[in-house]
């Protein structure tokens, strides 16, 4: 028969280390994840012909509030969230992925009645088998193999989305207030996880 001191002692060494696996189970699982909050009413517009540029508030389908970026083994999943229901036509919906091998485009356009899926490094078409893109009321998520990107050890990802009404364009950046001439704010390094 086992002395109880002996039976608390073991419980003991065994909540201790029950609880260190709880508390280092989501440091390790967050290892590979990013999520964001953007503010909102931050989408920069203007005219298609013009360098003037302003905050325009009431713009909500492109207004990008939350992303979520997961860096898996087999892929990268890029998620994030507008304010208002994303546009029906006219919009592009993107993100920039830097790697040690270089830096890909990720990008679902629809324009004139087209849509427009893919995969780029320095401005050519990858064949990416498996890449999806997936579009909800009021998000988007791309799905990446992360072979199309070379199986990479980290990651840093900008997002971004647009739409064209009339002759003026609104744009968003998901990691930062507005947008700065075509260049997405990259995130920290992500490991892959």
């Amino acid at each position: 028969m086992t002395s109880a001191p002996r039976t608390v002692a073991r419980l003991l060494v065994a909540l201790a280390c029950a609880t260190g696996l709880v508390l280092t189970a989501p440091a390790l699982a967050s290892a590979a994840d990013l999520v964001h909050v953007d503010p909102a009413r931050d989408v920069v517009g203007g005219r298609l012909d013009s360098d003037t540029d302003r905050v325009t508030p009431s713009e909500r389908g492109v207004d990008i509030r939350r992303v979520r970026i997961s860096h898996g083994t087999d892929a990268l999943v890029i998620r994030f969230r507008t304010r208002g229901p994303l546009p029906r036509k006219k919009f592009f919906l993107g993100a920039t992925v830097r790697t040690p091998a270089g830096t890909f485009d990720v990008t679902y356009t629809k324009m004139f009645g087209a849509v427009y899926e893919m995969v780029t490094q320095d401005d050519q078409d990858i064949a990416c088998t498996g890449f999806t893109t997936s579009l909800e009321r009021k998000a988007v998520t791309f799905v990446v193999p992360t072979a199309c990107l070379g199986t990479p050890p980290w990651v840093r990802v900008g997002v971004g989305a647009g739409v064209i009404r009339g002759k003026r364009l609104f744009a968003d950046d998901g990691l930062r207030r507005g947008i700065d001439d075509e260049k997405l704010r990259l995130s920290r390094r992500i490991a892959r996880g």
